[in-house]
């Protein structure tokens, strides 16, 4: 991947995940920051993924895979947050009710 440029990576990743606007960073460590930004409010961001790592076709594949893991991760990680807030919320209204 440390073979293409910028607007080839964004193309790329682009191409993997149809429903997002890629804008990638290239930093001067070797490093890249991909915003992907969703229909709506949906707006995830990656940072400090080594490039070295990812060289070629296959691994842009990888990477965009490694994405959306990431993506799906935090979602049920968010979804949890709020089921244990309202949860516990609703614990306190009824204890207060009491």
């Amino acid at each position: 991947m440390d073979t293409l440029n910028k607007s080839q990576i964004e193309q790329a990743l682009a191409a993997r995940l149809p429903s997002y606007t890629v804008t990638c960073t290239l930093h001067a460590d070797g490093t890249l920051s991909a915003i992907l930004s969703g229909p709506e409010t949906d707006h995830f961001a990656i940072t400090g993924i080594v490039r070295a790592h990812y060289r070629g076709a296959e691994a842009i594949a990888r990477l965009a895979n490694e994405i959306l893991r990431e993506m799906v991760l935090s979602r049920q990680g968010m979804r949890s947050s709020r089921l244990q807030a309202s949860s516990a919320l609703a614990m306190c209204e009824e204890q207060r009710d009491r």
